[in-house]
């Protein structure tokens, strides 16, 4: 699950590599010289908006490590969510 939660993120970065390096070999007369500048623009947009959410996966991920590195004594048991509910 943790290498899922990472994968879109570096794979738009590569788009743009990828991009500019077709940038560099498309003739100046293509038409895909004034289509891809504004593909560069989108995709900047898109990494600084993903940018809180990769936060939030990083905390949940290090979350995830540190539930399973806790380690109970004997006769000590775990209060989960569903049993703190107020009651009504």
């Amino acid at each position: 699950m943790k290498n899922f939660i990472n994968r879109p993120i570096p794979r738009l970065l590569r788009y743009e590599l990828l991009l500019k390096n077709i940038l560099i070999e498309t003739p100046f007369y293509h038409e895909d010289r004034s289509a891809i500048p504004p593909v560069f623009e989108l995709i900047k947009v898109l990494s600084k908006e993903m940018e809180a959410g990769v936060a939030l996966a990083k905390q949940k991920v290090e979350l995830l490590k540190l539930n399973s590195n806790l380690v109970f004594k004997p006769g000590e048991y775990v209060v989960s969510d569903e049993e703190c509910q107020p009651y009504i």
